[in-house]
């Protein structure tokens, strides 16, 4: 029997944005003035009747001792699994398993007993796509009973100091020491396990400056992280180095290597295909491009909301985690951060 083998990869490859890494400090003053004037907008839009419920967004559950585990084949021995929290995937066979992200800390011994259920290989491998609670929340566990964690180093970076979400006004400590990724990698890395050879890889910061993909060539399955949200507008965690611009050039990144059959596991949301990781690609770019524009005519924040840039997106993306407004607004604090960086001056108002 062969043994799991992890080697370097390096046919992934990209620079991080320096001065979107340096500007990281600015973003928690300028969304702290974007919630201010995003409260005002709100206002007079309910004003003036354009106040909306969107549709509820599922998946986070704190019934833990009674809400639903889903599974769902991916292909053979690989399985799409939820809970509540983030998505995941399992591989598994005769020389391990290997989990993709992971959920909530309550749940650990109701997942392991279902992974156990799906075959009795040990868990070997973790890999976290990025830092955030609702992907990490059994890392300690997990690595305590035999598992090894494995994420893009800014990942780890993350999980050893305190972070501030600054959309969810969340505050996260530093994690135990049990709980950190001990192999990092900067761009890339292959895992060699049951006759699979697996791609992580990191392409630009977008979600948070640690995003990774993992990829299944053989299984035609790929898991994209918060990269990828189904069906609803993503968050752009900006305090983490979250950037609006890296969302088309990782994504491009996948869309590059799937095929129409390929299974898309998002980091929330039902698992999608080539085509609604299109869609989504679309809708992303074009309302950036039309708040990016407003920038350039020195558009408020207030003026950008009340244009409605995201309006014929809405029904389909909108949700009561976040609205059309919230979207906006983090695309307007993520373009203003990138032109704070470059020196660019903000609009006045």
């Amino acid at each position: 029997m062969n043994s799991p083998v992890l080697s370097g990869a390096s046919h992934w490859s990209d620079r991080r944005g320096v001065a979107s890494r340096r500007a990281d400090h600015m973003s928690v003053m300028a969304w702290s003035a974007g919630k201010l004037c995003l409260l005002i907008a709100l206002a007079c839009l309910a004003m003036n009747g354009m106040a909306h419920t969107w549709k509820t967004a599922g998946g986070f559950s704190m019934d833990f001792e009674n809400l639903p585990i889903t599974v769902e084949p991916l292909a053979p021995n690989v399985y799409y699994v939820h809970g509540s929290g983030g998505n995941m995937v399992l591989a598994v066979g005769e020389e391990g398993a290997l989990l993709v992200d992971n959920e909530f800390r309550e749940l650990n011994a109701r997942l392991q007993a279902t992974f156990k259920s799906l075959h009795p290989a040990p868990l070997k491998y973790v890999f976290n796509t990025h830092w955030h609670w609702d992907h990490t929340g059994m890392n300690e566990d997990l690595a305590l009973g035999g598992a090894i964690i494995l994420a893009h180093e800014q990942s780890r970076a993350r999980m050893l100091t305190t972070q501030h979400h600054a959309f969810l006004d969340q505050t996260s400590p530093p994690v135990a020491k049990a709980a950190l990724p001990v192999l990092t990698f900067p761009r890339a890395m292959s895992l060699h396990l049951n006759g699979e050879s697996i791609q992580f890889f990191y392409t630009t910061d977008a979600h948070t400056d640690g995003d990774a993909i993992a990829w299944f060539p053989r299984s035609n399955v790929v898991h994209m992280g918060d990269l990828y949200i189904s069906e609803l507008y993503p968050i752009i965690d900006i305090n983490s180095g979250g950037d609006i611009n890296g969302y088309a050039p990782a994504i491009d990144a996948v869309l590059a290597v799937i095929d129409d059959k390929t299974r898309v596991v998002p980091g929330h949301g039902r698992v999608g295909s080539k085509a609604d990781l299109v869609a989504y690609r679309q809708m992303i770019v074009t309302i950036r491009d039309r708040v990016a524009a407003m920038l350039d005519d020195g558009q408020t924040l207030e003026a950008v909301l009340a244009a409605n840039p995201s309006r014929e997106f809405d029904p389909d993306w909108a949700s009561d985690r976040v609205g059309p407004q919230d979207w906006v607004t983090m695309v307007y604090q993520s373009l203003i951060r990138n032109r704070a960086a470059a020196g660019t001056a903000a609009p006045a108002g």
